[in-house]
């Protein structure tokens, strides 16, 4: 059945175990001269399927690891695919979605035209439930761009709720008569809190706060955003049209929880997120400063991809620390008795893994137990793929541990010279404040939780102070070493 259209455009469309949807879509698109499917490495027929259409299929990420979500990463995967095309004009769906006869007419004018109107163009939307057209929805007229011309320079942005950005002052958007058809299955309306709260979930792991003003400039508009569907939208909606042919309240209602569950979301998370509250609530779990700082300082680091947690647990405290927008799946590597995905002494310098395996490894206070470290390096070495990251910590001034073995102390400069010679890159960056922070350190394990939170801010404060009067001191007490080699 594969074939060659007629309609000189592009089209890309992300799957991932899309079966059922995905040949009526495709069906839609069969006069279109180009459609690439870009794969999450479905497990169910997706894939052929999509070349029974006659669809170039590409991965939306470079392994061979089945069913790879992009639901945090979803700007990127569609810029994947959008980047492979090979015709000026592009168009991009979702594999459950659908174009009427009209649309596709349409964009056959346009995209044939010696002389377009416009490079970019926006879709009126509407939404069928189970095969019957909601004809009323509180946010209609709905309109999203999905047809640019590759002159336009268009990209995505936004990693959960995609959408094209462009210079919109050089290139206005002209808009189709036909309309973009949402099409919604009865699985997804019967737990719609289910798909829509992991929408909302997603939105707040990603969301990044620039400051406490841009916060509540945020703040301010999603609340116009609820009080507008309950004070004026929804009513206004059903004393015009009534029930029968509306959105029916519950959905409507279940997308004001979703915003409600986005600002409150948010607003918890800066507010978990300051210095200050994770020493009070990180100290009141048990966990030491230096653990602390430590996992602080991983804040800008991502665990991307197939990621290797070498001598890591299930429940390690940095993973709440590391960025994980992108699509990772989590290997633990470890000894028997702390029930890893792999068995693996790492003393031995052996990881049971083919080369180029992982995107990320982890070492997080692992490198002190191990007195082969400059084999298990090498190791580490040949599993990452090209440009993937080693991210790990070292403890400096810390008392004598062993976990079985406990066997040295590495300087920045150690640390340099170990991960140079297994042949990294690295970036080393010291953990730790002052000399009186270090000092208090050596005998936090004596004082009761409460006691800490009172001692720990006057000491932070006090070394602050000291290193404004000896800056040279700012990288002589360090408690540990994060560092990041590639």
């Amino acid at each position: 059945m594969a074939h060659r259209g007629t309609i000189p455009c592009s089209v890309s469309v992300i799957t991932l175990n899309s079966a059922e949807g995905l040949p009526a879509c495709l069906e839609s698109l069969k006069d279109f001269e180009e459609i690439i499917v870009c794969d999450g490495n479905s497990t169910d027929k997706t894939r052929e399927i999509a070349e029974s259409y006659g669809a170039r299929v590409i991965r939306q990420y470079d392994t061979d690891e089945p069913e790879t979500r992009c639901v945090m990463d979803k700007a990127a995967v569609r810029q994947r695919a959008m980047d492979c095309s090979s015709m000026p004009w592009r168009f991009f769906m979702d594999s459950d979605d659908t174009l009427s006869p009209e649309a596709v007419e349409e964009i056959r004018r346009i995209t044939s035209a010696k002389a377009p109107a416009q490079f970019v163009w926006r879709m009126p939307t509407r939404i069928f439930i189970d095969g019957k057209e909601v004809k009323h929805e509180a946010t209609y007229p709905s309109f999203q761009t999905r047809l640019v011309h590759e002159s336009v320079g268009a990209r995505f942005k936004n990693p959960v709720h995609d959408r094209l950005a462009w210079d919109e002052a050089k290139y206005p958007a002209g808009t189709l008569k036909s309309f973009y058809n949402f099409n919604w299955p009865k699985e997804r309306v019967k737990d719609y809190w289910g798909y829509l709260g992991a929408y909302a979930r997603r939105e707040v792991q990603v969301f990044e706060v620039a400051g406490i003003g841009f916060l509540l400039w945020w703040a301010y508009h999603r609340l116009r955003t609820i009080a507008g569907y309950l004070l004026w939208r929804l009513p206004t909606m059903y004393a015009r049209h009534g029930l029968k042919e509306s959105m029916p309240l519950w959905i409507e209602l279940t997308i004001v929880r979703y915003h409600a569950s986005v600002l409150f979301g948010i607003m918890g998370k800066y507010l978990s997120t300051r210095v200050s509250t994770q020493l009070i609530t990180e100290t009141l779990r048990g966990k030491d400063l230096n653990r602390i700082l430590s996992n602080l300082g991983v804040r800008g680091y991502e665990a991307y991809g197939r990621v290797l947690d070498l001598g890591g647990g299930r429940d390690a405290s940095y993973w709440r620390y590391l960025g994980t927008r992108r699509w990772h799946r989590k290997i633990v590597v470890n000894l028997a008795h702390t029930a890893p995905d792999i068995v693996a002494d790492l003393e031995e310098g052996v990881l049971p893994l083919p080369n180029g395996h992982a995107d990320t490894a982890l070492m997080f206070n692992v490198l002190e137990h191990l007195h082969n470290r400059q084999t298990i390096l090498r190791e580490v070495r040949r599993v990452l793929r090209e440009g993937g990251e080693l991210v790990g910590v070292v403890p400096f001034l810390v008392g004598v541990h062993p976990d079985p073995h406990d066997y040295i102390r590495l300087t920045e400069e150690g640390l340099r010279e170990l991960l140079r010679e297994a042949g990294f890159a690295v970036e080393v960056f010291p953990i730790g404040r002052g000399p009186l922070t270090a000092s208090y350190y050596q005998s936090e394990f004596l004082l009761p939780r409460v006691l800490k939170l009172l001692i720990i801010p006057c000491v932070l404060a006090l070394d602050r102070i000291i290193l404004l009067l000896r800056p040279e001191w700012k990288n002589k007490f360090p408690l540990s070493y994060v560092f990041r080699a590639r």
